[in-house]
């Protein structure tokens, strides 16, 4: 019997005929909605003594770096602990998020590429020739319990577990996790034959099994379209469309952007906004326009980190920031909870600090104050992003590696009431945040840049 995992974003599914795992990814999916699924699909590995996952791709889904970093430290971790030997990446596409994808593991793992999960199920030959060979060889304990427990009801499934007949799902799951772990690892035919047993009684426990089968019974009355049933189709659009609009939107987002750069050429400046932040940019493109800087490119984007208020973010606000830089900026302006993150796209202003503060009037100069960094800071601040994504204590970074020299990043505004003047509404519960401005690492334009913080500054205090 294949024991399911479905969630809006990736199911995942244990072919106990191949003995693999089958990841089946619908569309992008961050944090828990990816964690917890692939969670379930290590654990699958480990209980069925896998050797092989395979991972259908069928999008050219982007994984976030926070997200791509607990992979690394802990999901390649966990499937190679779990005996986890090959990973096979079903490509039918072509997509270039699977050779991505084949680079990343394949340190880990023996890592192959097929069209479909029938070249998959060829990788496992080798595997399910030995098995019958071992189950050959050994007496055959699993016939007459698979037999017995197959024809339970659910009340017998229960009583099996040693749980009332009103036990709720917890309970079930609790009773499941201590009766398995006694059998979990081992390779002996009758463990292996156990956690089976005791995985397929927890089916019918739970109530899997039933509704499966009626599910089954009820699409037998449907028609087929294409080769699927209506009810698949209705399933396949309400768990897509949030993502094809979110993708449309971003998109048009990233239309906008590259009009801009191509429009770069007509534009006098160019300036991003990043942090956890709504803004209107109205204010800011008058001001820049007055002091003859013509057709400004004002964008912003709102980046949830660190995220110790457990704010809700946009899993698209990252790609849209990295679309943004291509405008390339003379100025950024960042929120001062999250610009220590984002050390490395600031660039030293010490060259144009005298100029900038010539530049500005005594009540400017009064009312901000310089920020600076080094590379050591930014390593710690590197390793509460570490921490926070369950990465294990190996890969934090060593701070005493990076040189300690400071660097002036930018200058903070230290009224924070003046940043709604300036059209940003801060997102933040618990801070009244600041704004920090500084220089973008790729401009190549000093004056320029000196001349827009000028100008926002002095315009901030009027």
């Amino acid at each position: 019997m294949n024991e399911v995992f479905d969630s809006e974003h990736i199911n995942v599914e244990y072919r106990k005929d191949d003995n693999i795992v089958l990841v089946v990814l619908k569309g992008t999916a961050i944090r828990d909605h990816f964690r917890t699924p692939m969670m379930h699909a290590a654990d699958m590995v480990m209980r069925h003594s896998c050797k092989v996952m395979a991972v259908d791709v069928g999008a050219d889904i982007e994984l976030g770096e926070n997200d791509a970093t607990w992979c690394k430290k802990v999901l390649l971790a966990n499937l190679k602990k779990s005996g986890l030997e090959t990973l096979v990446l079903i490509d039918s596409c072509g997509l270039s998020v699977v050779k991505k994808c084949a680079e990343f593991c394949e340190d880990r793992l023996d890592v192959k590429v097929c069209k479909n999960y029938d070249e998959a199920r060829e990788l496992t030959g080798a595997a399910k020739a030995e098995k019958t060979s071992e189950d050959a060889a050994a007496p055959d304990v699993t016939d007459k319990p698979e037999s017995k427990v197959s024809k339970m009801t659910r009340e017998e499934a229960l009583d099996y577990m040693g749980l009332s007949h009103e036990a709720d799902i917890k309970e079930i799951d609790d009773r499941f996790w201590q009766m398995s772990k006694l059998y979990r690892g081992k390779d002996d035919p009758e463990s292996m034959a156990m956690e089976d047993e005791i995985a397929e009684v927890y089916d019918i426990a739970s109530g899997r099994r039933d509704a499966r089968l009626k599910e089954e019974k009820r699409k037998e009355s449907e028609p087929k379209y294409f080769g699927r049933y209506k009810s698949d189709w209705q399933n396949i659009i309400q768990y897509n469309w949030r993502n094809w609009l979110l993708a449309a939107v971003v998109a048009v987002s990233a239309i906008i952007v590259i009009v801009s750069v191509l429009n770069n050429t007509k534009s006098d400046c160019a300036i991003v906004l990043f942090g956890h932040m709504q803004f209107d940019n109205t204010y800011l493109k008058d001001t820049l326009v007055e002091n003859n800087l013509l057709r400004p490119y004002v964008g912003a984007a709102d980046i949830v980190v660190p995220n110790d208020e457990d704010q809700v973010g946009d899993q698209y606000m990252n790609t849209l920031f990295d679309a943004m830089l291509y405008t390339e900026p003379c100025v950024l302006i960042s929120d001062e909870e999250s610009y220590p993150y984002y050390f490395y796209v600031f660039k030293d202003l010490s060259p144009i600090e005298d100029q900038i503060m010539n530049g500005l009037t005594e009540k400017a100069k009064a009312g901000i104050e310089p920020v600076y960094m080094s590379e050591q800071d930014n390593a710690r601040y590197q390793n509460i992003l570490i921490e926070d994504n369950y990465a294990d204590d190996s890969d934090l970074l060593d701070p005493s590696d990076y040189p300690d020299t400071p660097i002036l990043i930018g200058f903070r505004i230290t009224d924070p009431q003046l940043t709604s003047k300036l059209g940003v509404d801060c997102y933040w519960q618990d801070r009244e945040t600041t704004l920090v401005l500084g220089q973008y690492k790729n401009s190549n334009d000093p004056d320029l840049t000196a001349k827009v913080i000028t100008v926002i500054l002095n315009a901030a205090f009027e």
